[in-house]
């Protein structure tokens, strides 16, 4: 019986090995069985699997569409079949796959499962039309990460690789100037994609974050000198990222200034009560809403400290109130009517 461990199975398949564990993690693929030093084997029939798996992403399945579609039907030749009709519809592009399944069909035995050199090469033609280890090897990410940090980006480009092909897009667009005004369409566009996917990601927050603190450790030691943004394009993105959540905000302090005289306990102060709460919720969408905060507060913090420290001679009140930017904080009847809504309209 053939038998392969992660890092050969990950080779035969261009499967990345975090992929393999994160499919067994989430009981998708789990190995046949695992040796005494709790190494990962791999046989013909988790082959046949994976190449179900790797069809079934292919043909736009969501992981756990996958997960039950493999629970409730288990026949290989039939899975085969099933894949057949999927790919004859798309003839034109993708005449190689069908031959090659066309072939497989013809020589098994419905009751037998395929032989794991067919599996092999059906894995071969379905990453040959889009191999995304090669493709992003050849990218920033595989010129400039570490190999960990490559294949952590590599991990989470494999969930969503339509929605990063689209980033990868508009990062293109930023860096060659392509773009109008980050306090325009462009920018409220382009943000509004970046936290949308950002959402999607939360499932992922912990790699995510854990692959962007080391990404700034690598920039912070002078290991990392070149990101995706050039030095130009990353101001554009952060303008661009203040003047989205500066309109939302600022468009919400117009509506509590243009209804002070309705009453902040009824349904107007119950909308805008809500509408505060979801631009909060927006906010820290992206991953764990304790990190956040915390992170949030500690920097602003920081970023005090050291202004305090750099000041070369105290600054009067009123020079100190010139830094304050919320309009909010110097109208009092604004403050009062948002904060008895908020109390009122408690969640």
């Amino acid at each position: 019986m053939k038998v392969w461990h992660i890092k050969e199975i990950s080779e035969l398949t261009k499967t990345s090995i975090r992929m393999l564990r994160h499919y067994d993690k989430i009981g998708l693929l789990a190995p046949s069985y695992r040796e005494s030093n709790g190494y990962r084997c791999y046989t013909a029939p988790d082959l046949a699997k994976l190449q179900q798996i790797i069809a079934l992403k292919y043909f736009g399945f969501s992981l756990s569409t996958i997960k039950n579609i493999l629970q409730k039907h288990t026949n290989i030749y039939a899975h085969l079949q099933a894949q057949q009709q999927v790919v004859k519809k798309q003839r034109a592009h993708l005449m190689q796959v069908t031959d090659v399944l066309d072939g497989i069909l013809k020589r098994l035995i419905p009751s037998k499962s395929p032989d794991w050199h067919d599996l092999l090469r059906l894995i071969e033609e379905f990453n040959m039309t889009s191999n995304l280890r090669e493709k992003l090897k050849a990218s920033w990410a595989g010129e400039k990460l570490t190999e960990s940090q490559f294949e952590d980006y590599l991990f989470l480009y494999e969930q969503f690789p339509e929605e990063f092909a689209t980033r990868d897009s508009m990062i293109d667009e930023v860096n060659r100037k392509l773009v109008g005004d980050p306090d325009g369409p462009d920018g409220q566009r382009i943000v509004c994609f970046m936290r949308n996917l950002a959402k999607k990601m939360q499932l992922f927050s912990t790699q995510q974050l854990k692959l962007n603190s080391s990404i700034l450790e690598s920039v912070q030691s002078g290991k990392l000198t070149q990101l995706e943004f050039t030095p130009e394009a990353f101001n554009w993105m952060s303008r661009a990222t203040l003047a989205y959540w500066l309109k939302r905000w600022n468009g919400l302090y117009d509506k509590i200034v243009d209804n002070l005289t309705a009453d902040p306990k009824g349904k107007l102060g119950k909308e805008l009560a809500n509408e505060w709460r979801t631009t909060i919720d927006d906010y820290l969408a992206v991953g764990s809403k304790d990190f956040i905060t915390g992170i949030i507060l500690w920097q602003d913090i920081a970023r005090q400290d050291h202004d305090m420290k750099e000041q070369k001679t105290i600054p009067s009140f009123q020079e100190v109130l010139k830094t304050h930017h919320v309009n909010l904080i110097f109208n009092p009847q604004a403050v009062s009517w948002i904060s008895q809504a908020l109390e009122t309209h408690a969640r």
